[in-house]
């Protein structure tokens, strides 16, 4: 299983590749772009349809058509699907986000926090985890009173894990 997760993954990342080299200066515009397509696949009804292997591809080619997108985007997601790539397109689209922020020096940090951040704290973790990375920050926010206090901060992809939770975890272990 492991072996397929990280076949896929090359491959989205590839094709997340293509992408980035196709889009030349308007790789932010299709990112946004590429964004609201998934928005639209995930609808159920439309998800059903588009991800179902026995959806014919010649009837999701006509879905992309539907959607009039940019020329580079609509044949980039014509040859995603001719290729039988659709299910990896929402790692396709992270991939490519990625690389689009590492271009503008930027990286994002997913923050889990038990209660909703205020504008204040929030703007003080960006700066100080802009300085801990060397990097423009973009906060992406999720509430989980699971974590107990503090913040679990995923960034660059290591876990910083200041949670109140975690901080019991490790007294536990050493008593």
């Amino acid at each position: 299983m492991s072996m397929n997760i990280t076949r896929n993954s090359q491959i989205a990342n590839r094709y997340a590749r293509a992408l980035f080299l196709a889009a030349g200066e308007t790789r932010i515009e299709l990112d946004e772009e590429l964004k609201k397509v998934l928005k639209v696949l995930e609808d159920p009804v439309v998800s059903r349809v588009f991800y179902h292997p026995r959806t014919a591809r010649e009837r999701k080619a006509e879905l992309i058509r539907l959607m009039q997108l940019s020329p580079v985007l609509q044949s980039f997601l014509l040859l995603v699907v001719e290729k039988g790539r659709e299910a990896l397109l929402p790692f396709i689209a992270q991939d490519f986000e990625r690389l689009v922020l590492e271009e503008q020096n930027t990286t994002v940090a997913e923050v889990t926090s038990a209660v909703e951040m205020r504008s204040e704290e929030r703007n003080a973790l960006e700066r100080r985890l802009s300085t801990l990375t060397g990097k423009k920050v973009l906060l992406r926010t999720a509430v989980d009173p699971g974590v107990g206090g503090g913040l679990v901060i995923k960034v660059d992809g290591k876990v910083l894990d200041a949670s109140l939770k975690h901080r019991l975890e490790l007294f536990a272990l050493r008593a």
